[in-house]
């Protein structure tokens, strides 16, 4: 039996209002590739967390692009 971690991007909602973006992922634990265990997390970043939101988030690169950060 093999397990395997991954974060699977869920949600991302851009706030011009606000210049943020905010982030829902989920943390899946998988056994043998069925999904055994499943975490919901939530994050926001402004403009100045930039650098952390596209280290954290796989396939940020677009998003800031439409926000023009």
């Amino acid at each position: 039996m093999a397990l395997t971690e991954q974060r699977v991007l869920k949600q991302v909602t851009i706030l011009p209002q606000s210049n943020s973006i905010q982030v829902q992922w989920a943390d899946q634990i998988l056994r043998d590739g069925e999904l055994v265990s499943e975490n919901f997390h939530r994050s926001a970043y402004g403009q100045d967390q930039k650098d952390a939101f596209v280290s954290e988030v796989d396939d940020a690169l677009p998003y800031v692009a439409i926000m023009g950060w």
